[in-house]
């Protein structure tokens, strides 16, 4: 907190969500419909799943 107060970071909002999941920015991009993010292959199956789960949220207007 100390680094944000001193005006001497720009991306302390983005650390704490990847500190909790470091796929945040996939999922950020999954559900921006940014469907060309690059996925690690042994996640491919996920990224396919969570593509039809956020076109679901937005079809029954739940997507936040």
């Amino acid at each position: 907190n100390s680094i944000i107060a001193a005006g001497r970071a720009d991306l302390c909002c983005l650390a704490r969500p990847h500190l909790s999941n470091p796929y945040w920015t996939l999922h950020a991009a999954a559900q921006q419909n940014h469907l060309e993010q690059a996925w690690p292959v042994q996640y491919l199956a996920g990224k396919r799943q969570l593509e039809v789960n956020t076109q679901r949220a937005l079809q029954m207007g739940t997507l936040i």
